[in-house]
């Protein structure tokens, strides 16, 4: 790790253009000031020829002091800390059987954004991602640990703007298992821990329209990544697909029969024993949930502490006023 650093190097420049123009002018002026002295004398005392490139070397030692100064040198870090963190990929299914109404509660996106919001509160130190699926898969946020940007997302879903039709659960897990194992840090260096676990949580009613669902979830689970599931719905009877406010009305087929879904209760379940993981309802809130993500072992990441380097201009600036008085003070001390 680096411990020295300069917190304005642009000012390093006026060391490198400045330092050879001084010289050259010190030099020059010693010249001039020694053909002077010999118009009046016959010979120049040693002494004050020492005395002389004394003080131009003091000069130029102040002069770069100054400089540095102005470039703010620092140091003082903290060594590096190790943290722990796990990487969670939040899965929203948006096809339009998350619109259905059950037994006259919200609608099944509404309780899904809510338990996924309550979830995002206690996942601190953690990275999130957030993945939308339905047909078609898509990361509309990479893994970041800022959860108020994560937040607008979930907000911005809407049923005024779901206009997805059937589910591919499979391809959901294709596409946050690809992003889990290749996504690389930038901003922390990684500690080796093979059996730190990914996670992929997916809020769902369940209906999937792939067949290939199961044996993406054992895949992603050779690579370390976990699969919880979060149902959303009512498994009890099919309920019909309440269509937004300015569609009017319930979803209805080609035929014009109403569209009927329900839980798929058993599925996530399926999924979530292949995924090594846990299947809940959505109104089971998200205690048991945290509780079972905090069992997890978890990877290890150093803290970078470049917040903790301190500025050390003071020294720098304090020793060239130093040289300054000093070469001030040298000829008096030279005529006595």
């Amino acid at each position: 790790m680096n411990w020295f650093r300069f917190g304005s190097p642009e000012y390093l420049s006026i060391l490198w253009i400045g330092f050879p123009i001084i010289v050259f002018f010190l030099i020059y002026g010693f010249f001039r000031k020694k053909k002077s002295l010999l118009l009046f004398q016959t010979r120049i005392s040693p002494i004050q020829i020492f005395v002389y490139k004394l003080r131009i070397l003091l000069l130029l030692l102040c002069f770069s002091l100054m400089c540095f100064g102005l470039a703010r040198p620092q140091w003082g870090a903290k060594p590096e800390s190790v943290s722990e963190r796990l990487d969670v990929y939040l899965a929203l299914d948006i096809s339009t059987s998350m619109l259905a109404k059950d037994t006259n509660s919200d609608r099944r996106l509404t309780q899904a954004k809510h338990l996924m919001s309550d979830l995002l509160t206690q996942l601190g130190g953690n990275r999130v991602g957030i993945l939308y699926f339905a047909e078609e898969s898509f990361v509309v946020c990479p893994l970041t640990y800022d959860f108020h940007t994560l937040s607008e997302f979930l907000d911005a879903v809407t049923p005024e703007t779901i206009v997805h039709r059937g589910t591919n659960i499979g391809n959901a897990m294709n596409v946050v298992s690809s992003r889990l194992t290749t996504e690389q840090d930038r901003f922390n260096t990684e500690l080796p821990n093979s059996r730190a676990h990914k996670i992929v949580i997916l809020f769902t009613d369940g209906e999937d329209h792939s067949v290939g669902t199961l044996t993406e979830v054992e895949s992603a689970l050779q690579n370390g990544i976990y699969t919880f599931c979060i149902g959303v719905g009512s498994a009890n009877k099919p309920t019909p697909i309440l269509l937004p406010e300015k569609s009017k009305g319930y979803k209805r087929d080609m035929n014009g029969q109403l569209v009927l879904t329900k839980l798929d209760e058993q599925h996530l379940m399926d999924i979530a024993s292949s995924g090594n993981g846990q299947y809940y309802h959505v109104n089971e809130g998200i205690s048991k949930l945290v509780s079972d993500l905090s069992k997890l072992e978890k990877q290890k990441y150093r803290i970078r502490s470049d917040g903790e380097y301190q500025d050390r201009y003071q020294w720098f600036v304090g020793f060239a006023l130093l040289l300054l008085i000093m070469e001030l003070l040298m000829p008096r001390i030279w005529k006595t």
